[in-house]
């Protein structure tokens, strides 16, 4: 990346807190008091790879840094979502609002905490969930399982979403943008492994459906991007879960993509993870 136009991007999120601050007035969750998390409920620092937050209403970010450990843009280009899925009759599946009212936990907001951070809410229904934050070598690992059904009677699952935007476009992006997106993109790839040990590759710049590519739950990927300046992101999940691509149709990589993780029906949620790591 340019050096001038990597170091403005580096004051802008100096100048936003690092991450998108949540307004302390709405805040549900306890939030921390000083930057980089301010108003964040956890926040993770693996030293000059990636930073990982929870906002105060619940909402996972990560920020890939620099080589300098500076946040490479200004917007979070990589979420992580908790929500519980309700399944209908005619199959389609809703997720569920989380009521942020709800929100709570029996431990303080925490900056590199030594053991795992739990909270819990609800969703509309009144169906309960759980989440717990793992600190771990080189990153962070996140679980969650549904404690209560409330008052809703169709099938329900909870699930871990994983919302990467490495090179976000903005509406109405012409042809030159596009382009520069395509040119820095072009040696970006995506390596994948799935429980039937399979392994595989796509390129960013491949305009596919990854959800048809690959088939089948997958047991880990990594993936290095110029746009998270060459770091690269790995994310791993226990035996007991399933990690796929949502379907969103054919379309490159480099335009965003989004990862679905649930743990298995019957299993014991406790013992289930997903892991992300940055080297």
């Amino acid at each position: 990346m340019n050096w001038i136009v990597k170091n403005t991007i580096s004051c802008i999120a100096i100048a936003a807190g690092m991450f998108l601050v949540p307004s302390g007035a709405q805040a549900d969750l306890p939030g921390l008091k000083e930057q980089p998390y301010l108003g964040y409920f956890i926040g993770i620092e693996h030293r000059k790879k990636m930073r990982f937050g929870v906002t105060a209403k619940g909402q996972g970010v990560i920020d890939p840094l620099d080589d300098e450990g500076m946040p490479v843009f200004s917007k979070v280009p990589f979420q992580v979502n908790f929500a519980v899925i309700e399944t209908l009759p005619d199959g389609k599946k809703v997720k569920k609002q989380i009521n942020s009212d709800t929100l709570a936990s029996e431990q303080p907001a925490t900056e590199d905490p030594k053991a795992p951070i739990t909270f819990r809410g609800k969703v509309t229904g009144d169906a309960a969930f759980e989440v717990t934050v793992y600190p771990e070598r080189g990153g962070v690992a996140v679980s969650g399982k549904l404690t209560d059904k409330g008052t809703l009677t169709n099938p329900l699952h909870f699930e871990i979403s994983l919302d990467v935007k490495p090179y976000p476009q903005k509406p109405g992006a012409g042809k030159s943008e596009i382009e520069a997106f395509e040119t820095r993109a072009k040696k970006d790839v995506l390596k994948y492994d799935t429980v039937s040990r399979k392994r595989g590759k796509i390129e960013f710049l491949d305009e596919k459906n990854p959800s048809t590519v690959v088939g089948e739950s997958m047991t880990r990927l990594d993936f290095e991007t110029d746009a998270f300046d060459n770091k690269k992101f790995e994310i791993q999940t226990t035996d007991k879960a399933k990690l796929t691509f949502e379907d969103q149709g054919s379309k490159p990589l480099w335009s965003g993509f989004t990862l679905s993780w649930k743990v298995d029906e019957g299993a014991d949620a406790a013992t289930q993870k997903l892991t992300i790591t940055a080297r």
